[in-house]
């Protein structure tokens, strides 16, 4: 998907279905270089972004699996690995599975940020 412009947001991918976009093709890809650890979802040779624009990757399978289960994606087929998207690069939202099987920002990934009312302990 070398050049690709344009993104899907998570809700286009949503709606897919609803809008009787049941032919629209969902991949999942390996990205960067350590084989396996990181994934992304295109649809129809877009990437799949959060709504401010933002690469969605998720860390490690189950996360991925976990996501396209939770929008109801039953159909999608492997794509070609995307080594150029550095997923701790910057400007990603990276997310893995808990422990709940929910979904959260990746600890390795997350920015360190201080938040208002937040305290040292």
């Amino acid at each position: 998907m070398e050049g690709t412009q344009r993104v899907a947001t998570w809700l286009e991918l949503a709606a897919a279905p609803v809008l009787g976009r049941e032919d629209c093709r969902v991949k999942l890809h390996a990205v960067g270089d350590e084989e396996g650890s990181c994934f992304a979802i295109s649809m129809d040779d877009r990437w799949v972004c959060a709504g401010n624009g933002d690469l969605t990757i998720f860390k490690g399978l189950r996360a991925a699996l976990h996501f396209l289960e939770v929008l109801h994606v039953e159909a999608f087929e492997p794509g070609e690995r995307a080594s150029q998207v550095q997923p701790c690069g910057g400007g990603h939202l990276c997310l893995m599975a808990d422990r709940d099987g929910g979904l959260l920002p990746c600890r390795p990934c997350a920015p360190t940020r201080s938040r208002a009312g937040d305290h040292p302990h």
